[in-house]
């Protein structure tokens, strides 16, 4: 299986989806004026990852700020990811947020409590 990986724009988020190490990793910001366009290839890869994956995959969001759609769509991978776990593979979450940052930590605790997945949530320092 190829990995994906996807650039930042300034609307949205760097992807890096990797196979080989069950490696997924969002980072920057995430509002896409299309965001079926934008998360329909990513949603494609995981479903390829889910028939073959490894052991234990980690799924590491980092995002500054994202939109509803783009929350929406983070919801579904996380739906997919669960997949995995309820087939007996080992899946961890890690979801940053700058430590001030008290939305996008409530929105990770949501995404938390709503997947029912092993999720650290991780303060991270505040860029100025």
């Amino acid at each position: 299986m190829e990995n994906l990986v996807i650039k930042a724009t300034e609307q949205t988020a760097e992807v890096v989806l990797d196979a080989t190490n069950g490696k997924i990793e969002f980072s920057g910001v995430s509002i896409p004026e299309d965001s079926y366009s934008f998360f329909t290839p990513i949603l494609r890869w995981i479903e390829q990852y889910i028939e073959k994956p490894q052991k234990k995959t980690v799924a590491s969001f980092n995002i500054m700020y994202c939109n509803t759609s783009s929350s929406m769509y983070i919801s579904e991978i996380l739906r997919k990811l669960r997949k995995l776990k309820n087939s007996g593979n080992e899946i961890e979450i890690n979801w940053y947020y700058e430590e001030e940052d008290d939305d996008m930590r409530l929105l990770g605790e949501d995404f938390k409590r709503i997947s029912q997945l092993n999720f650290k949530i991780i303060a991270t320092p505040s860029i100025v």
